[in-house]
């Protein structure tokens, strides 16, 4: 996205969804959980975003695991913060 002077933030924060954490691959990975390249194209509810990434379960569960959210929470850092607002 840098190298296309795109700014990631305009990606990542709306009106609804203000701030924005990130995560490193290998933190996502070392709970089980598999990250990748998903661009969201053609979609009427959503703007093409040809950066776009997703995290998944490798199981056919249907949530992550209490491990999996803790770890995800724990993981979290700030990325477009909202003010007054504390991730842990």
């Amino acid at each position: 996205m840098i190298e296309n002077d795109v700014d990631p933030t305009d990606y990542v924060t709306s009106e609804e969804f203000p701030g924005a954490v990130s995560f490193s691959a290998a933190e996502i990975r070392s709970l089980e959980l598999t990250v990748g390249y998903d661009p969201i194209k053609d979609d009427p509810n959503l703007p093409d975003n040809p950066y776009h990434g997703e995290v998944w379960r490798k199981t056919e569960a249907r949530r992550f695991t209490g491990a999996q959210s803790k770890g995800l929470q724990n993981a979290a850092k700030w990325y477009v913060e909202i003010e007054d607002v504390d991730l842990k």
